[in-house]
C-alpha cells in the first residue's frame, strides 16, 4: 500500500471529502488477514486524520451472528461526534489487495484474476438469463473479460447490500459498459436488476477501478448521488 508517511500520499488526501468520494487503494495482500487489516486501518486514519491505534475494525457475520466473518465495521475512537459514519470494504485477488473507504454511503469492492475466473468458470452459477445471452455474443476472449467484470461487480453490490453469497448471484442483472467507449468517457457497469434488492437499483453506483493487468476491480456505494471516485495511488 501506498507508504503513510509520504507527503506525496498525504498531500493527496488531505483535501478529500469522504462525504462524497469513495477512495480505493490497490497494493500487495499481506501475508495474513491482520496486515490487510492494518493497511485499511491506515488508510481510514490518513482519510480521516485519526490516530491508528483509535481506529478499530470489526467483522459480525450478520446471519450467524459470529465475529471473524462478514461485513467489515470500522469504529473511529478519537473522532469527533458529529462525524460522518465511514463505510469500508476490502477484497483480494492474485497476491494483490484493494480497499476502499467512503462516507457516501454502504460500500462493497471486489477483485479477481481473469486468469483463474478462465480456469475455473462461474457461468452457470452466475450469470442471469440476459447476461448470458449478451456473454455469448462475445468473442470467447472477450466473453472471459465480461464474466470477470459482471462477477466483481455483483460481489461489490451484494457487499455494498451486507448481504455477501447468501444471495444467489444470478437473482441480479449487470449490464456492462460498452467495450468501444472508452474508459474515461464511460459510464460504468449499472445495477439493471435484482428483484429482492434492499435498495432502489438507482442508488447503486457501480464504478470500474483501474487494476494491474489481468486483475478487475469494481467498487459499490449505495447512496442518492453518484460518488466521486479517488485512486489513491
Amino acid at each position: 500500500m501506498p507508504d503513510a508517511s509520504s507527503p506525496r500520499d498525504l498531500d493527496g488526501v488531505r483535501g478529500v471529502d469522504l462525504s462524497t468520494t469513495v477512495v480505493v487503494a490497490l497494493g500487495t495482500r499481506a501475508a495474513a488477514q491482520d496486515g490487510d487489516h492494518r493497511a485499511l486501518a491506515e488508510l481510514v486514519g490518513r482519510l480521516t486524520g485519526v490516530a491508528g491505534a483509535s481506529i478499530t475494525l470489526s467483522q459480525v457475520c450478520p446471519n450467524c451472528g459470529r465475529s471473524g466473518h462478514g461485513p467489515l465495521r470500522v469504529e473511529l475512537g478519537g473522532a469527533a461526534v458529529d462525524s460522518p459514519t465511514v463505510q469500508v470494504s476490502l477484497a483480494r485477488a492474485d497476491g494483490r489487495l484493494a480497499l476502499a473507504v467512503t462516507a457516501a454511503g454502504p460500500v462493497g469492492i471486489d477483485l479477481e484474476s481473469v486468469g483463474a475466473l478462465a480456469r475455473a468458470p462461474l457461468d452457470d452459477v452466475l450469470l442471469s438469463t440476459a447476461e448470458a445471452d449478451a456473454v455469448a455474443a462475445l468473442h470467447p476472449r472477450s466473453a472471459t473479460a465480461a464474466v470477470t467484470a459482471i462477477w466483481t461487480a455483483k460481489e461489490a453490490v451484494l457487499k455494498a447490500a451486507g448481504v455477501g453469497l447468501r444471495v444467489d448471484p444470478r437473482d441480479l442483472t449487470i449490464a456492462r459498459a460498452p467495450d468501444e467507449v472508452p474508459a474515461e468517457h464511460s459510464p460504468g457497469p449499472a445495477l439493471v436488476g435484482w428483484q429482492a434488492a434492499p435498495f432502489p437499483l438507482n442508488q447503486a453506483h457501480l464504478m470500474s477501478v483501474a487494476a494491474p493487468e489481468g486483475l478487475v476491480a469494481t467498487v459499490a456505494v449505495v447512496c442518492a448521488r453518484r460518488p466521486r471516485l479517488y485512486l489513491d495511488r
